[in-house]
């Protein structure tokens, strides 16, 4: 009577919890996220790429800054100044003026640098090969974060996947112990069998419950890379397996290293920043040589007395000019040019010569470097690829063996002609199969998209 009372209320608030989830699901869609949405989102909210987009406006900056010094600049001013009180001149006699005045003036001049030396020529070279490192260097973060994303992107879908076998797996372990369960009470199995076949369903869905676990941990470290800080509102998409082992165009070792050296966008900035760094040395030997500039300007003045008293006498005319025609017809001006040159800078040039020059050596250092360690990756990834292909052969034919071991080993243990131990390790050999297909399948696209991220495309 008391079991016919908890069963119904159990029922009830089971129904309940059901509808309250599909409420809240209702009210909070999960949004799927597919490999070219999480790719998006990560080249998006990158702070790489943020601050990678700031460095180019600054390069940039510095070729308009550069290129400026080819033009010339135009300085204006004006002021204006007002002069009272006592004068002594002694030079002519005895005179004391005593005067109020208002003076203004005005200039506007110009200079332009004709020869620097090459200075601003290398300065401007390098400049504009800065912002094309900047650029490039950009564009090389772009494919870091696009193969991190997609690698973090199919440990979650080789996980799902896993699961998902898991998760079969136990089924067909409950259906089985279901059986059991009937036959050995009808006295058809021993209950022994009975026995090991909860233990194995125990085992699995052990396992299912880690490989679920492993599954939400990866899912929160993609997101963590999307900068996403729930997990919760989010759905990871299944994508096609793209296993296929395309031998002609990753089997030749030699080709592909030639392809990275040629494409590879790292090696082309480091070979930019090796002529930048010469163009450096231009820049500082500019000092051994002289500047010649080219200078003009215009200049005026004008004034008013409001008061003009010399030895006593009120000298102030009757009349004065105006300050516009003053302005305007009292206007002079210049044109020259200037030569300099520093004949002893106390070493300045020299010790600027000598570290653009380690700068330079620094640069092609790097340079080399950058392609030793491009050759060796290539042929890591193909060395890679090649064992993915071997993967794939012999998981293909592992897994055919074991289904059709485990068809055979199944139909006798239902017949009662094998024992629960062979029926057991057969599932379990199956099962260790397909993940290794699996496994091998989602391995066999990542190699392939590794090295397509290290020949540069």
């Amino acid at each position: 009577m008391k079991d016919n009372i908890i069963k119904p209320i159990i029922s009830f608030v089971l129904l309940a919890m059901l509808f309250h989830n599909r409420i809240i699901a209702q009210a909070n869609p999960r949004k799927v996220l597919n490999l070219q949405d999480c790719i998006s989102m990560a080249l998006e909210k990158s702070t790489t790429i943020l601050k990678g987009n700031n460095n180019i406006a600054f390069t940039g900056t510095q070729v308009l800054a550069a290129y400026g010094q080819f033009l010339p600049n135009l300085v204006a001013g004006a002021g204006v100044n007002y002069n009272r009180g006592n004068n002594f001149y002694s030079t002519a006699g005895a005179t004391l003026v005593n005067n109020g005045r208002s003076q203004y003036n005005y200039q506007l001049t110009s200079s332009v640098n004709i020869f620097s030396g090459y200075y601003n020529y290398a300065s401007w070279k390098s400049a504009q090969l800065n912002e094309k490192v900047a650029g490039m260097t950009l564009e090389r973060a772009k494919q870091q974060i696009q193969l991190d994303i997609t690698q973090a992107y199919l440990q979650v879908l080789l996980d799902k996947k896993i699961a998902a076998l898991d998760s079969s797996n136990l089924s067909t372990s409950l259906k089985r112990e279901d059986q059991l369960t009937v036959l050995t009470q009808i006295g058809r199995r021993a209950k022994t069998d009975l026995y090991q076949q909860q233990a194995q369903t125990s085992n699995d869905k052990l396992q299912l419950i880690n490989a679920l676990s492993k599954m939400q941990n990866d899912k929160v470290l993609l997101l963590q890379r999307l900068r996403i800080d729930s997990a919760d509102n989010y759905e990871i998409a299944d994508i096609p397996i793209d296993d296929k082992t395309e031998t002609d165009r990753y089997n030749n070792e030699q080709a592909l290293v030639q392809q990275a050296l040629q494409g590879r966008i790292d090696i082309k900035y480091a070979d930019l920043a090796v002529q930048s760094a010469d163009w450096n040395i231009k820049k500082y030997k500019s000092g051994y040589l002289p500047q010649v500039n080219l200078a003009g300007g215009l200049y005026n003045n004008g004034a008013y007395f409001d008061k003009l008293v010399v030895n006593g006498v009120d000298e102030k005319p009757a009349s004065q000019e105006a300050l516009t025609t003053q302005l305007y017809k009292y206007t002079y001006g210049y044109l020259g040019v200037n030569a300099t040159w520093n004949l002893f800078d106390k070493y300045f040039t020299k010790s600027n010569v000598a570290v653009a020059k380690i700068d330079a050596d620094n640069a092609r250092i790097d340079l080399q470097d950058t392609k030793i360690s491009v050759v060796a990756t290539v042929k890591q990834a193909h060395n890679d690829y090649i064992n993915a292909v071997q993967q794939m052969e012999t998981v293909g034919k592992g897994l055919e063996a074991a289904q059709n071991a485990y068809d055979a080993v199944d139909g006798k243990y239902k017949e009662g002609a094998t024992d629960f131990i062979t029926e057991s390790n057969s599932q379990l050999v199956l099962l260790q199969a397909q993940q290794n297909k699996i496994q091998a399948s989602i391995n066999m696209m990542l190699q392939k998209k590794i090295i397509d991220f290290y020949i540069g495309k």
